[in-house]
């Protein structure tokens, strides 16, 4: 029942994210390629056929950007609405899974958490897929829930099928889901007898969408786990440069610290903080659900933690944090008392702290430095491109031709964005079809690539530099330089 104090809640979250998304710009979380990839799929159709054309990304959210694009080819808002739709559908999903858990009350106060996460928010505002899938993986564990209380099969299914499709939006779907079924056998007995059966069911439903995802692989690229094999393979090398970096102490103690403070970009600081009450009192204490949604939440970013302290091969994010946040926000509430007892106090902590959040974030990340400092950027409410990169993406988009290729240094991964902004395809970016290197000089550059314009950061080691023929003067954003051919 959406009582009027759950329908202020929801009338915030829309308010809030409308008022972000004209400012909001795809700059982390992979968001600026997969609006590459969506816009390359609108502009030409045949490569929706090849599996590697979703890159390392699970093929469902791009494939459902698509009409968004198709509605307006190459403008970076179009590969936003969809984000926009799933980060406010899925407060209904989230509110039914509260209420199961903690009761209504409580409900509404975790659902006013999620209204003002600084993560939720950039999930909402920008092409990532973070907030389709927390849609999506909410609606399958609150169906999930209700089969195991009810014991009706089409709830099984209906699950099922919800985190099938979540498992080819994001692959944390794979780890959290086998967990989720064992966690569902062993802490509930009774579903080794007759309640079995039903959970099958939910298994082999969740398993069919991935199951397709491997066979077009194996069939079309040869390779069932090409994904896979990519996001090791990247995973590895950012944190061995990490690693290199920071040292081996310093660079897996600043592991825990991006953990930490992702889960507070997440849920805030008064939920992070209680969250952690809670689970510092154990598992035992909670009851069989919030337990269930507890494994599924945490299962992914334990594997990932572990694998970047044991092995060294992991690299977190701060957008990992955001899905498993959300999950636990009914346990952060369930440790305070009984409302409406400090309701008030928790909801104005919650806001309070995520616009300081998010404003001290901002501030690490553009005050006294050269350029954005990526990490703490990605963890606040807004993301926005530097002011040299928008105005490179201006200059493109005013004075490319159609169909000329562009290459662009590959700085920090900034050519992506910039590329996205500036409405160049993916097709047309040399340094993500052809090379992210050039040849010796400019000139053997443009002819061996074919760019037509060429575009270097001007540091130390940076291309203008270190290409002799490279002109003196020439148009600047910055300190990136342009060679127009």
């Amino acid at each position: 029942m959406l009582t009027p104090r759950v329908w202020l809640i929801l009338g915030l979250a829309l308010a809030l994210r409308a008022a972000l998304f004209p400012f909001a710009e795809n700059k982390h979380g992979d968001a600026p390629m997969r609006a590459l990839i969506a816009e390359r799929m609108v502009l030409d159709p045949a490569s929706a056929a090849d599996p590697r054309t979703y890159c390392q990304f699970g093929p469902l959210h791009t494939a459902l950007m698509r009409p968004f694009v198709a509605a307006d080819p190459l403008a970076p808002r179009s590969t936003r609405y969809l984000s926009l739709l799933a980060g406010i559908a899925v407060f209904f999903p989230f509110l039914a899974l509260a209420e199961q858990l903690v009761g209504r009350p409580r409900a509404a106060l975790a659902a006013f958490a999620l209204a003002v996460s600084p993560l939720h928010l950039q999930a909402s505002t920008t092409a990532s897929s973070e907030a389709l899938y927390l849609l999506l993986f909410v609606g399958a564990l609150e169906r999930l829930l209700a089969g195991l209380d009810g014991g009706r099969a089409r709830d099984f299914a209906v699950a099922g099928l919800l985190a099938s499709l979540a498992a080819v939006t994001r692959y944390d779907a794979w780890l959290a889901l086998p967990l989720l079924v064992l966690a569902a056998a062993l802490l509930r007995p009774e579903a080794l007898r007759a309640p079995f059966r039903k959970l099958a069911v939910f298994s082999a439903a969740a398993a069919l969408c991935p199951l397709i995802w491997l066979v077009w692989g194996a069939r079309v690229g040869g390779d069932a786990l090409f994904f896979a094999h990519y996001i090791s393979a990247d995973h590895t090398g950012l944190a061995a440069t990490a690693l290199a970096r920071y040292g081996p102490v310093l660079g897996r103690l600043r592991q825990l610290g991006i953990w930490a403070l992702a889960f507070v970009a997440a849920m805030t600081l008064p939920g992070a903080v209680l969250a952690g009450v809670a689970l510092r009192r154990g598992l035992r204490p909670l009851s069989r659900p919030m337990r269930l949604v507890v494994v599924a939440a945490l299962g992914p970013p334990a594997i990932y933690l572990l694998r970047g302290l044991l092995f060294g091969s992991f690299e977190p994010l701060a957008r990992f944090a955001l899905v498993p946040g959300a999950l636990l926000l009914p346990l952060a509430v369930s440790a305070l008392p009984a409302p409406p007892a400090r309701v008030r106090a928790f909801q104005l902590g919650a806001l309070a702290s995520a616009a300081l959040f998010s404003v001290a974030v901002w501030l690490v990340a553009t005050v006294g430095r050269e350029r954005i400092w990526a990490g703490a950027e990605s963890m606040g409410a807004l993301t926005r491109l530097d002011g040299e990169d928008r105005a490179l993406a201006r200059y493109l988009r005013a004075h490319r031709p159609p169909g000329a290729p562009v290459m662009i240094e590959p700085h920090v991964f900034a050519d992506i964005a910039i590329e996205h902004a500036g409405g160049v395809p993916w097709t047309e970016a040399v340094s993500l079809i052809v090379t992210r290197e050039p040849r010796a000089t400019v000139a053997e550059t443009l002819r061996a690539t074919g760019a037509q314009f060429l575009v270097g950061y001007d540091q130390d080691g940076g291309w203008p530099r270190r290409l002799p023929d490279w002109p003196a003067h020439g148009v600047r954003f910055g300190r990136w330089r342009v060679v127009a051919r």
